[in-house]
Protein backbone atom coordinates (compact mmCIF):
# COMPACT_ATOMS: atom_id res chain seq x y z
CA UNK A 1 0.00 0.00 0.00
CA UNK A 2 3.01 2.20 0.79
CA UNK A 3 4.65 2.14 -2.44
CA UNK A 4 1.25 2.61 -4.21
CA UNK A 5 1.01 5.73 -2.39
CA UNK A 6 4.45 6.92 -3.64
CA UNK A 7 4.03 5.67 -7.49
CA UNK A 8 1.40 7.69 -7.13
CA UNK A 9 2.99 11.00 -5.60
CA UNK A 10 5.86 10.11 -8.12
CA UNK A 11 3.47 10.39 -11.21
CA UNK A 12 2.09 13.45 -10.04
CA UNK A 13 4.87 14.99 -9.06
CA UNK A 14 6.25 14.00 -12.78
CA UNK A 15 3.09 15.19 -14.45
CA UNK A 16 3.35 18.82 -13.00
CA UNK A 17 6.40 19.12 -14.43
CA UNK A 18 5.81 18.19 -17.63
CA UNK A 19 2.65 19.89 -17.54
CA UNK A 20 4.83 23.33 -16.15
CA UNK A 21 7.66 23.03 -18.48
CA UNK A 22 5.13 22.89 -21.62
CA UNK A 23 3.65 26.34 -20.52
CA UNK A 24 6.99 27.54 -20.09
CA UNK A 25 7.92 27.02 -23.69
CA UNK A 26 4.81 28.35 -24.14
CA UNK A 27 4.98 31.31 -22.45
CA UNK A 28 8.43 31.65 -23.76
CA UNK A 29 7.48 32.05 -27.64
CA UNK A 30 4.14 33.88 -26.70
CA UNK A 31 3.49 37.34 -28.19
CA UNK A 32 2.61 39.48 -31.33
CA UNK A 33 6.14 39.17 -33.93
CA UNK A 34 6.08 40.77 -37.23
CA UNK A 35 7.99 40.26 -40.51
CA UNK A 36 7.76 42.09 -43.75
CA UNK A 37 8.22 39.26 -46.78
CA UNK A 38 9.46 41.10 -50.17
CA UNK A 39 10.31 39.71 -53.55
CA UNK A 40 7.67 36.83 -52.88
CA UNK A 41 4.71 37.34 -55.22
CA UNK A 42 1.40 36.96 -53.59
CA UNK A 43 2.77 36.73 -50.09
CA UNK A 44 4.88 40.42 -50.15
CA UNK A 45 3.49 42.50 -47.37
CA UNK A 46 3.49 43.01 -43.86
CA UNK A 47 2.91 39.77 -41.43
CA UNK A 48 1.66 39.56 -37.88
CA UNK A 49 1.89 36.14 -35.87
CA UNK A 50 0.49 36.51 -32.36
CA UNK A 51 1.13 33.59 -30.34
CA UNK A 52 -1.00 32.91 -27.28
CA UNK A 53 -0.26 31.99 -23.74
CA UNK A 54 -3.26 29.63 -23.83
CA UNK A 55 -1.79 28.28 -27.30
CA UNK A 56 -3.34 29.55 -30.13
CA UNK A 57 -2.20 31.62 -32.89
CA UNK A 58 -3.63 34.05 -35.47
CA UNK A 59 -1.66 34.90 -38.93
CA UNK A 60 -2.57 38.68 -40.44
CA UNK A 61 -0.80 39.73 -43.48
CA UNK A 62 -1.61 43.80 -43.69
CA UNK A 63 -4.00 44.04 -41.27
CA UNK A 64 -6.25 41.28 -42.30
CA UNK A 65 -6.05 37.69 -40.84
CA UNK A 66 -5.99 34.94 -42.75
CA UNK A 67 -5.12 32.13 -40.54
CA UNK A 68 -5.99 30.97 -37.18
CA UNK A 69 -5.16 27.46 -34.66
CA UNK A 70 -3.63 26.11 -32.07
CA UNK A 71 -0.05 25.24 -31.29
CA UNK A 72 2.31 23.87 -28.86
CA UNK A 73 5.75 25.15 -27.90
CA UNK A 74 8.39 23.18 -25.74
CA UNK A 75 11.88 24.75 -25.76
CA UNK A 76 12.92 23.51 -28.84
CA UNK A 77 9.73 23.08 -31.40
CA UNK A 78 6.68 24.40 -31.67
CA UNK A 79 3.96 22.56 -33.85
CA UNK A 80 1.28 24.63 -35.41
CA UNK A 81 -2.22 22.45 -36.01
CA UNK A 82 -5.59 22.68 -36.25
CA UNK A 83 -6.16 25.69 -38.52
CA UNK A 84 -8.35 28.04 -39.99
CA UNK A 85 -9.28 29.91 -42.63
CA UNK A 86 -6.78 28.65 -45.16
CA UNK A 87 -6.01 25.57 -47.48
CA UNK A 88 -3.53 24.14 -45.25
CA UNK A 89 -4.60 20.82 -43.44
CA UNK A 90 -2.62 19.18 -40.85
CA UNK A 91 0.67 19.45 -38.33
CA UNK A 92 3.40 21.36 -39.07
CA UNK A 93 6.69 21.02 -36.55
CA UNK A 94 9.29 23.40 -36.14
CA UNK A 95 12.01 24.58 -34.27
CA UNK A 96 12.52 27.94 -32.97
CA UNK A 97 14.58 29.85 -31.34
CA UNK A 98 14.80 33.06 -29.83
CA UNK A 99 17.27 35.67 -29.52
CA UNK A 100 16.57 39.17 -28.06
CA UNK A 101 13.34 40.15 -29.73
CA UNK A 102 14.16 38.20 -32.76
CA UNK A 103 12.66 34.83 -32.85
CA UNK A 104 13.28 32.18 -35.86
CA UNK A 105 11.42 29.11 -36.81
CA UNK A 106 13.37 25.88 -39.18
CA UNK A 107 11.23 23.63 -40.24
CA UNK A 108 11.31 20.03 -39.50
CA UNK A 109 7.99 18.58 -40.84
CA UNK A 110 5.14 20.43 -42.40
CA UNK A 111 1.65 19.12 -44.29
CA UNK A 112 2.02 19.26 -48.22
CA UNK A 113 -0.86 21.03 -48.38
CA UNK A 114 0.72 24.19 -45.67
CA UNK A 115 3.34 25.00 -48.25
CA UNK A 116 2.22 29.17 -47.80
CA UNK A 117 2.74 28.34 -43.85
CA UNK A 118 6.18 27.21 -43.89
CA UNK A 119 7.34 30.10 -46.43
CA UNK A 120 5.78 32.61 -44.21
CA UNK A 121 7.37 31.30 -41.16
CA UNK A 122 11.06 31.45 -43.11
CA UNK A 123 11.42 34.88 -42.22
CA UNK A 124 12.93 36.18 -38.72
CA UNK A 125 10.15 38.09 -37.04
CA UNK A 126 10.64 40.52 -34.19
CA UNK A 127 8.38 40.76 -31.37
CA UNK A 128 6.62 43.85 -30.62
CA UNK A 129 4.60 42.32 -28.00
Amino acid sequence: MRLNRRFTLAAAVLGALVVSSVAIAAGGVAGTYKATIQNSGHLNGKWVLVLTKGGTYTVSMNGHALARGRYAATAKAITFDRETGSDCSGAGVYAWKKAGKTITFIRKRESASCRARAAVLARRYTQVR
